[in-house]
């Protein structure tokens, strides 16, 4: 494809956001695409062809909403400047400051970032299979579930006890004994 090549993202609700394609690099489904527009070699489902100078592949998520998509652009967009320092467990500490080197990522996972929106970046990052993105914000969420109760959990999660009747909670056991198992 063209060196300017852009991607228009559309969120569920409508807006729109042009990045180059050199951002979205990262992202598995994004590169898929663009490997079949190319393949079709032809300006059929949202490639646009505008005056030969750029082409615009164009992808619709019905899942992403314009707040989780903007952090997704916004994510895309600075890690073409400067890639994310790999971290890999066991980590030494438990602030993300610490794990995550770079200030920026580090603040871009926490900041203004509630429980609900990020449950949808990491929702995002796995629709869109952009795995730094997705391990990033899944290690934010780890670090905020880490040692609390289920009982704590349950509301975070939208998960009600429904383990109030004996049969019910002997069944379930049952069904995941695995787990008390590689818990020994």
């Amino acid at each position: 494809m063209a060196a300017n090549t852009t991607v228009k993202l559309i969120s569920k609700d409508g807006c729109e956001f042009c990045i180059p394609l050199s951002c979205c690099r990262l992202s598995e489904l994004i590169t898929s695409s663009e490997l079949e527009c190319q393949e079709e070699s032809s300006q059929e489902d949202g490639v646009e062809n505008q005056n030969n100078s750029s082409i615009t592949l164009s992808l619709t998520s019905s899942r992403i909403h314009s707040t989780t998509l903007r952090k997704v652009v916004e994510f895309l967009t600075h890690y073409e400047k400067e890639e994310m320092i790999p971290f890999e467990p066991p980590f030494d500490s438990e602030d993300i400051n610490v794990i995550v080197k770079q200030t920026w990522y580090s603040n871009f996972i926490t900041k203004d970032v509630d429980h609900s929106l990020l449950i949808d970046i990491i929702s995002a990052a796995n629709f869109l299979s952009i795995q730094p993105l997705l391990k990033l914000a899944a290690l934010a969420m780890s670090l905020r579930i880490n040692g609390k109760s289920p009982d704590s959990l349950r509301p975070m999660f939208g998960i009600s006890n429904n383990l109030d009747d004996p049969q019910q909670k002997a069944r379930v056991m049952k069904e995941n004994e695995w787990v008390s198992k590689a818990r020994r």
